[in-house]
């Protein structure tokens, strides 16, 4: 795996590094020089990584202008990554929520963006690692006359995403991989192959619902809180046990590319296999699922039609509501195949930029009657 990283001064970020370093190959800007050295290593790198303030002058070279010029002179590009110490200023607006940095990202036509902190850092080596993994395991069988090729969606699912060829709820989760739109033609340039996948997972899927769910949704899903789920997870996996609903708990986990870039993630197709197993039990549903851990005290949902509440950004919180308390919300960034977030409907009554985003369906709800 490697990551090259161009700036004026790299050793200030580099110096925020704790592991993964070795893989940064940090090469200082020249202003008006040819930076061969890092052109040379960016046409075999995994990632492209550019501070954006190059120059004192902002009328001269930055860091995204750079990266237009080195993907037109290569013919392609790998996984890019802009940074700054003054992010916001370098792209002239807001990054928002880390759940949304991928919407401001893409303006730029680049995988992801941020601030000169260890967390950008640790992400950007995960993204690495991602991508080398990546193009690792992705067969590809090239198309005549173009610099694309396709692959076996069934070898993305189980040699790409990790999704274990034994497990009951493989086909399950082929099915929702495939509605999540995954790319179906990929660059067969070495040090692009992984670009569109991670693109993908970075944009469509670890950000929203799809076939992998964060805690709170995979929560909702067994009828507990999300606190109560974490607490369980947590304690399965420091157990000794081999009990076979805490193997089943357990291999929900996804364990594939960027399984830690936004926090952890669960596959949707075996929580819901976890949850048909566990209503199978003698004991009933709830019984069974508290067994996995009697040292934790669960906290059962009590809606009828529980859903998450989402912030004036469109970003899931821990808050679960009823649905008939509710609007369903949807912005331009949201993918077409991914359902609508909820918010409160005094909270899009109260404001008007959340109101605006309430799908048409709904927008009755707001009316307040006289």
């Amino acid at each position: 795996m490697t990551i090259v990283y161009i700036d004026d001064s790299p050793s200030e970020f580099m110096s925020l590094a704790d592991g993964g370093a070795g893989a940064i190959k940090d090469f200082a800007f020249e202003n008006d020089g040819p930076n061969e050295e890092a052109f040379a290593a960016a046409q075999t790198a995994d990632v492209w990584l550019f501070d954006f303030f190059l120059v004192k002058d902002p009328h001269d070279e930055n860091g995204l202008s750079l990266f237009q010029k080195w993907k037109a002179t290569i013919g392609g590009r790998p996984t890019t990554v802009v940074i700054s110490s003054d992010i916001e200023k370098a792209v002239g607006e807001p990054l928002g929520p880390v759940e949304r940095h991928h919407v401001v990202a893409q303006k730029h036509g680049v995988e992801w963006l941020g601030k000169k902190t260890k967390e950008t850092l640790d992400r950007v080596i995960e993204l690495g690692d991602a991508a080398d993994f990546i193009a690792k395991r992705i067969e590809l069988t090239p198309i005549e006359g173009k610099q694309f090729g396709t692959y076996d969606p069934a070898k993305l699912c189980f040699d790409v995403l990790n999704i274990s060829r034994d497990a009951e709820w493989a086909n399950s989760a082929m099915r929702q991989i495939d509605r999540a739109r995954p790319p179906r033609e990929i660059s067969i340039a070495s040090s692009t192959t992984a670009q569109s996948i991670v693109g993908w997972l970075l944009s469509h899927v670890l950000p929203y619902p799809s076939f992998l769910l964060t805690d709170r949704q995979a929560a909702l899903r067994l009828e507990l809180t999300p606190e109560s789920f974490r607490a369980i997870t947590h304690a399965v996996a420091s157990s000794s046990g081999a009990d076979t609903n805490h193997t089943r708990l357990n291999a929900c986990r996804y364990n594939g590319p960027l399984s830690k870039f936004l926090g952890p993630r669960w596959w949707r197709a075996a929580i819901d296999d976890l949850a048909w197993h566990l209503s199978q039990d003698s004991a009933g549903f709830r019984p069974a699922l508290q067994q996995l851990s009697n040292t934790v005290e669960i906290t059962w949902l009590t809606q009828s039609e529980a859903v998450l509440i989402s912030d004036a950004d469109l970003v899931e919180t821990d808050e679960i509501a009823e649905a008939s308390d509710c609007v369903r919300v949807t912005d331009e960034d949201f993918p077409a195949n991914i359902d609508p977030a909820w918010v409160r409907v005094s909270s899009a009554r109260a404001d008007r930029k959340l109101a605006a985003k309430v799908i048409f369906e709904d927008r009755e709800l707001l009316e307040v009657a006289e």
